[in-house]
């Protein structure tokens, strides 16, 4: 992580590289250790994000999918923890991310609807968890994108944007000390703002 955050994204990888060689062993030898599995999960998750940015799409596209295969099976064996249904969340939207940036607008567009979904859900059952707050509000912004400058549907487009700017200013407003917060809702203004003008 260390690596990761100054820069440094080979170093970086070999590190997570060896996470994963010993994440996947305790995993193996502990099939049944729900700590083990989704620290295996964890581990996939860091190598498709560090792979991404280093422009290897492709293997990035694997150890998503892998991180997504583990997550779903915690979740769906655990589904009253919030935290495997945030970490399913999260692995729908780097999945559809990923395939955004490869060009499968169809498969993008279905994990960026289904991580939507699990947030409206993890938001509407825990309301004053700022976090599933802040992610609805990132679903939202990236539909919105998504519709903006892939499918060229604007209504849509706006829709979602007005959904995120809805929540990031009732969380600007509860923590204006919060620089992402600000940062987040004067980024979706922009975004608004670009509607107007047209």
């Amino acid at each position: 992580n260390f690596y990761e955050n100054y820069g440094n994204l080979d170093k970086a990888l070999k590190y997570f590289e060896d996470d994963l060689k010993l994440t996947k062993e305790l995993y193996e030898a502990n099939p049944q250790n729900v700590g083990f599995k989704n620290g295996l999960a964890i581990s996939f998750e860091k190598l498709g994000s560090t792979h991404t940015s280093l422009g290897n799409l492709d293997k990035a596209l694997k150890y998503f999918e892998d991180d997504l295969k583990l997550t779903k099976e915690l979740y769906e064996a655990n589904p009253q923890n919030v935290g495997f249904k945030n970490g399913l969340a999260i692995s729908y939207s780097k999945l559809g991310s990923t395939h955004t940036s490869l060009g499968n607008l169809d498969k993008a567009l279905k994990y960026f609807e289904d991580e939507t979904v699990l947030f409206e859900e993890l938001y509407e059952a825990n309301p004053q968890n700022v976090g599933f707050k802040n992610g609805l509000a990132i679903s939202y912004s990236k539909l919105g994108l998504f519709y903006r400058d892939e499918k060229e549907e604007q209504n849509k487009a706006f829709e979602y944007f007005q959904k995120a700017k809805r929540l990031w200013d009732a969380l600007v407003q509860d923590f204006p000390s919060y620089i992402k917060f600000l940062q987040y809702r004067d980024k979706i203004n922009k975004e608004l703002d670009n509607f107007k003008e047209k």
